[in-house]
């Protein structure tokens, strides 16, 4: 189904083209992912029947709202199954489809099959340019939402901020009612001496498999702040890879998530120190309910070069049920002996004294676990970097540990 010749159907210009009918043949080439490889361990990816989904190729006719960040707060992009349909005029940088752009843009060359398709089959790559020394005064808010029922949709996201720049980026999976395969990917390269605020907010439905990766590259001297929320999927894997290719660049990157039924949240990420005197911090929480599973595997690896390297990484995770099942493995591959690096995991139940305290002070139990929770993810919800977003992925957090309680209760 996912052939060369189907990538036909889709708009472009020749380049583009050219090198969507190279990715497919690519994806052909490349083998199917499997959990024997490392990076697929643990997770379901043999259980993906790729021929049941439909690349979305049709343009859809009309799209439902943006909804919660639309207003004047915000710089607002839309896609629905993968197409631009709506982008604000954006003063301070150029936000528009690559499909739609005589000159060639430079996407790097896709390292495996997934990759390959979504560089295949993206029908229209939202290409976004911060010019060097500009400022977006508002957050840049990417909404995608979902048409096509049974349909297999490729959003791909390509972000330049060049030189001295800054701009605050959020990228939200929106819920809505079908049953999809959503392979996106989003590239960020950071320039000398600029800084983004990333935020990826996941709230798809519980019929969704979501195969998705973030690329991140930070220049010298230069700041990359990312932040992952994540409650929605059927099966919900982000690959995230942070390369600190400039003396004295910084990435840190933070997630919280909470899985219930038989959901599996599943994060992979690698902190790549290329440079001298770079910073790199990771801070991962979830929580887990009923028989759902999480899965962290993480890397920081030093390059011989990169001396004076800072790495730190930590993943905590919250069990509220005896069913629920969590891995966690991060790792450490370091070629340099001036490194400061660190890696913390765990995997607990709610903690006995601190439930027993509560109830004894006339809290019901699954209130009490309730602030509990609270308490547990406030250290990533109080230093997400995009603050005007952030009242919003509490309200969705809080949603769902309400239902839990009203449907424990």
């Amino acid at each position: 189904m996912y052939t060369p010749e189907l990538v036909q159907q889709l708009e472009g210009h020749g380049w583009l083209m050219d090198l969507r009918r190279q990715a497919a043949v690519n994806a052909i080439e490349f083998s199917y992912p499997s959990h024997e490889d490392e990076e697929w361990r643990y997770s379901p990816i043999e259980e993906l029947e790729l021929d049941l989904f439909t690349p979305a190729l049709a343009k859809p006719q009309s799209a439902t709202e943006i909804g919660q960040s639309q207003d004047e707060d915000f710089h607002n992009v839309l896609t629905v199954d993968g197409f631009l349909l709506f982008q604000d005029e954006v003063s301070t940088c150029d936000v528009h489809s690559a499909s739609g752009q005589k000159d060639p843009i430079t996407f790097a060359p896709p390292i495996d099959m997934l990759g390959s398709m979504n560089l295949a089959f993206s029908p229209d790559p939202v290409f976004i340019r911060v010019p060097r020394g500009s400022k977006v005064e508002r957050p840049l808010v990417i909404h995608h939402q979902w048409n096509q029922d049974g349909a297999a949709c490729f959003p791909l996201v390509h972000v330049e901020v060049e030189e001295n720049a800054e701009i605050e980026i959020v990228e939200i999976f929106h819920n809505a009612e079908v049953s999809s395969l959503v392979i996106p990917g989003t590239r960020i390269n950071v320039g000398n001496g600029s800084n983004v605020n990333y935020q990826q907010v996941q709230n798809l439905n519980q019929n969704v498999w979501k195969l998705g990766t973030l690329d991140v590259s930070v220049a010298q001297q230069a700041t990359f702040q990312g932040a992952i929320a994540a409650i929605g999927g059927a099966y919900a894997r982000l690959k995230t890879s942070c390369s600190l290719s400039g003396r004295g660049a910084s990435g840190k990157i933070s997630a919280i998530y909470h899985g219930d039924k038989n959901q599996v949240l599943d994060f992979r990420t690698h902190q790549r120190h290329i440079a001298r005197d770079t910073y790199s911090e990771l801070l991962f929480k979830g929580v887990l309910d009923d028989e759902s599973n999480s899965i962290y595997t993480g890397l920081i690896q030093v390059a011989k070069e990169a001396s004076g390297t800072n790495a730190f990484q930590t993943n905590r995770t919250l069990k509220l049920c005896d069913q629920a099942w969590a891995e966690s493995v991060p790792n450490l591959e370091i070629e340099n002996n001036d490194v400061k690096c660190s890696h913390a995991s765990t995997v607990s139940p709610v903690d006995e004294n601190q439930r027993f305290y509560l109830e004894s002070r006339g809290v019901p139990t699954f209130e009490a676990e309730k602030l509990i929770v609270h308490g547990f993810l406030q250290e990533v919800v109080s230093s997400l970097p995009v603050e005007a977003i952030n009242i919003w992925i509490a309200e969705l957090f809080n949603h769902k540990l309400n239902a839990r309680v009203a449907h424990s209760g």
